[in-house]
């Protein structure tokens, strides 16, 4: 098998789980789960399964500080890479692409992570990398698809289609990729929920980097062509001045819409292993996980189903539904099932130019 590298990517503007999540603390770099940040987390899950030495972690400029002290247990700050300006998933994965493939050559596989994901069971996920990592020595592109339970309408789908020959002492499936869905509505949600051979898109992908490269140049040409002028300089004194050119140069596009809609070569490997993205306040209660390692009591009155993540006593007098949510300088109440609507806060509170809450 060949040599396997992990990339995370780790940047984020903060607004899903405010008050808690500000612009330069984006989700990942607070202690979400229990006291610990979710990208420690990710890093942690890992190992040993992926060498904490053939790890990357992909942020921004603004975040790169809080990045290398969140992670100087495990890595070393020359294993973080500094985006001048975000410009979504493609370009950032193509610039990790390029600098394994210069390390470790073409053959090299690449694991891509999100860096603020919850997955529950670690000795089950890494059989699931394992079988993807088989699948990607095919010179396949592949995502983890993770089973649906409900008619989702946050998530982008992947039809499965031919299941795949296999001998992996995994016994694990995979199949051919039919196509991408982007996120439905309630009732097509539904209809893919019954058809079962639809999958939630997990964001995480494995393939050789040369694999990757070689679709980026194809189906992107722009991005290939811009990479290829700073892969050129990447051990000369300008390469600071190329990242910089090829961050003006590519465009805003995610790695699903840029290349694994329009690829031939996909692949999908269903996943088994509890999964959540953390999409919103609802995703951590319904996990029954909280932010705080320790919290005091909450006292009902007359009070019922209602979550608070609080460092105060609090007390609930016949409410019902409510999420509150406290940090040093704002406080959050909403009702379950309106978290998304968060991000309308973020976006108010920079309207009225309340920096100093963002």
């Amino acid at each position: 098998m060949q040599k396997i590298f992990g990339v995370i990517l780790a940047g984020g503007s903060g607004t899903r789980f405010w008050p808690l999540s500000r612009h330069k603390k984006p989700k990942q770099l607070i202690p979400l789960l229990t006291g610990r940040t979710t990208l420690e987390i990710t890093v942690d899950r890992l190992l040993p399964y992926i060498p904490a030495a053939n790890l990357l972690v992909v942020t921004n400029r603004e975040q790169y500080a809080d990045v290398v002290a969140n992670l100087s247990p495990y890595l070393e700050a020359q294993q973080i890479i500094a985006e001048p300006r975000g410009r979504n998933t493609a370009p950032a994965i193509a610039l990790a692409a390029q600098i394994l493939t210069d390390k470790a050559g073409p053959d090299a596989i690449m694991m891509v992570f999100p860096a603020d994901h919850y997955i529950g069971d670690r000795e089950r996920f890494h059989a699931h990398l394992k079988r993807a990592a088989e699948c990607a020595a095919e010179n396949s592109l592949v995502t983890l698809g993770i089973k649906p339970n409900r008619p989702e309408t946050g998530y982008g789908y992947i039809q499965a289609g031919a299941p795949l020959a296999s001998n992996s002492e995994t016994n694990l499936a995979a199949f051919t990729v039919k196509r991408f869905v982007e996120k439905p509505d309630y009732r097509t949600a539904a209809i893919y929920l019954m058809n079962g051979d639809y999958f939630w898109n997990s964001g995480i992908f494995i393939w050789k980097t040369g694999v990757i490269l070689e679709e980026i140049n194809k189906i992107t040409p722009d991005l290939g062509k811009s990479l290829a002028s700073f892969a050129r300089k990447n051990d000369s004194e300008e390469a600071q001045a190329a990242l910089e050119q090829l961050y003006d140069e590519v465009e805003s596009i995610s790695i699903d819409v840029g290349i694994m809609e329009q690829s031939q070569r996909v692949t999908v490997v269903p996943a088994d292993f509890a999964w959540s993205d953390l999409g919103s306040w609802d995703s951590l209660d319904e996990l029954e996980l909280s932010p705080f390692s320790e919290q005091p009591p909450v006292i009902n009155i007359g009070a019922t189903d209602n979550t608070v993540y609080s460092r105060k006593l609090t007390a609930l007098i016949d409410v019902e539904n409510l999420l509150v949510v406290e940090s040093d300088d704002a406080l959050l109440i909403c009702r379950k099932g309106s978290t998304q609507q968060v991000k309308e806060v973020v976006a108010e509170l920079d309207r009225k130019n309340l920096k100093q809450y963002l």
